[in-house]
């Protein structure tokens, strides 16, 4: 138990640190284009490349990061309704539904990004090899799936004790 919370541990702090340099990259990038696209008349063709490439990272980062803190979007009005014990069985299927939906994601990102390598696709002014963005898919859905179950099980173990029956 003790390997796993370390585990959970440094994957948050891997998670929170890539978030924040990646935001604070776009931020830069995005500000030297603003200062030399109104000081100099002429824009580096490339920052919007790397922005979005950051973006579409921070974005799947982001989403397994809402997860840890229990901050995805959930309508509760009527498992609320519900005794403790009913709630936590929803919560389970709940969080089961997730974790397909999770893996097909994984799934198709790898198709994709096997699809970009073999027809070695390549960003328009820097060339980079297009996969290094389409592997936010499967590495960010690897993090999201860590991460709800995670969420998952806690609500799950929370909502059955509550109920007054021991986990």
């Amino acid at each position: 138990m003790k390997v796993i919370k370390l585990f959970l541990r440094g994957l948050g702090y891997l998670e929170e640190t890539l978030i924040v340099l990646l935001l604070a990259f776009m931020s830069i990038m995005n500000f030297v284009n603003v200062v030399s696209r109104y000081c100099f008349s002429s824009s580096f063709s490339y920052t919007e490349e790397l922005t979005v490439m950051a973006f579409v990272w921070v974005t799947m980062l982001g989403v397994a990061a809402g997860y840890k803190r229990y901050a995805h979007l959930g309508m509760s009005f009527i498992v609320d309704q519900f005794p403790k014990k009913m709630q936590a069985v929803f919560a389970a299927f709940s969080m089961v539904c997730s974790v397909v939906m999770i893996v097909l994601l994984i799934k198709y990102g790898v198709e994709m990004v096997q699809g970009q390598i073999m027809l070695g696709s390549k960003t328009p002014a820097l060339r980079l090899p297009i996969y290094y963005q389409g592997l936010s898919i499967p590495v960010g859905g690897c993090f999201i799936a860590i991460r709800t179950l995670e969420a998952g099980i806690g609500e799950f173990v929370r909502l059955w004790k509550e109920g007054g029956v021991k986990a």
